[in-house]
């Protein structure tokens, strides 16, 4: 058993004593579910921080992961690796191949980040 299944069976041992406040339930229910299915983040850190530079400079419509990293002052090998998940999800495509060429997509923009 998981550390986290292990967590969550010692606060239900609880709640008996102890009753979950209403406004909280909806939040562990959701902490249950990803317990044991592994799930993962829609986006990484990284993942949303590209993609928020780029839907705040949407007047610039292809960039290549060099642009990306100088503009966001972190490194290009950084970038590269991040946005890859980005292009995969659809939130980016790859529209140019030497040298390799970001552009934004609709769902990219349109997507609200938290």
């Amino acid at each position: 058993m998981s550390l986290k299944q292990d967590f969550i069976n010692y606060v239900e041992s609880n709640f008996e004593k102890n009753p979950m406040p209403e406004n909280l339930n909806e939040y562990w229910e959701k902490f249950k579910g990803g317990a044991d299915k592994g799930e993962k983040p829609l986006f990484t850190e990284n993942g949303k921080l590209i993609l928020t530079f780029l839907q705040q400079h949407l007047e610039t419509n292809t960039w290549k992961a060099k642009d990306i990293a100088e503009g966001m002052f972190i490194s290009s090998r950084t970038v590269s690796g991040s946005i890859r998940k980005l292009v995969n999800d659809g939130f980016v495509e790859k529209v140019g191949q030497d040298p390799v060429i970001y552009s934004i997509t609709e769902q990219g923009k349109n997507i609200k980040i938290d």
